[in-house]
């Protein structure tokens, strides 16, 4: 997938399930997500402060107690699952939105742009990486390009266009933060 996208979306089907993708994007997120929460305080492009939250007294586990620690844990996780589900449906919609306006009318339907964007998130999994990350994370765009591309049979120009305005704003959170 990350050596030869193109060959890996070509062998996708455009019809098939949202299972295997949306399990695919959740694992990737799941395991960057909290060693990207880990490593922000070392990243000299990241805010400061790190994603750790600060406000949060050291002992605080200790004091509330193991039970009430770890269901607050639990509680926090849940959220951060449920979010990542929303954000992939909600970045997959926006993303057909691009779609349907560039495709001229010639696509392969959502589930298509779905399982595009749902495995470009392989990109995320070296994402978390200091300052290397933001190249993954332009990487997952490329890959995005390719898999709208491939799957939809969509002109390089205009897979282009689709996947423009998320790499403009990504490139301008990237600039907001330098």
């Amino acid at each position: 997938m990350m050596v030869r996208p193109k060959s890996y979306f070509r062998s996708i089907d455009q019809r098939g399930g949202f299972a295997a993708p949306l399990v695919f994007a959740l694992v990737c997120s799941a395991i960057s997500a909290p060693l990207g929460a880990l490593l922000a305080p070392y990243d000299p492009l990241g805010p400061r402060g790190g994603a750790l939250a600060p406000e949060i007294p050291a002992g605080w586990f200790a004091e509330t107690g193991a039970v009430a620690g770890a269901l607050l844990v639990l509680f926090v996780a849940l959220v951060v699952l449920l979010l990542l589900l929303l954000g992939i449906y909600v970045g997959a919609g926006i993303c057909h939105l691009l779609v349907l306006l560039f495709a001229g009318g010639r696509h392969a339907g959502f589930n298509a742009t779905f399982k595009a964007y749902a495995y470009s998130s392989a990109a995320s999994l070296l994402s978390w990486v200091p300052v290397a990350g933001y190249a993954a994370s332009l990487y997952g765009l490329y890959l995005l390009f390719t898999g709208l591309r491939e799957l939809h049979g969509m002109p390089p120009p205009r897979a282009l266009l689709a996947v423009a305005p998320l790499a403009a704003l990504q490139l301008s959170s990237l600039a907001a933060l330098l």
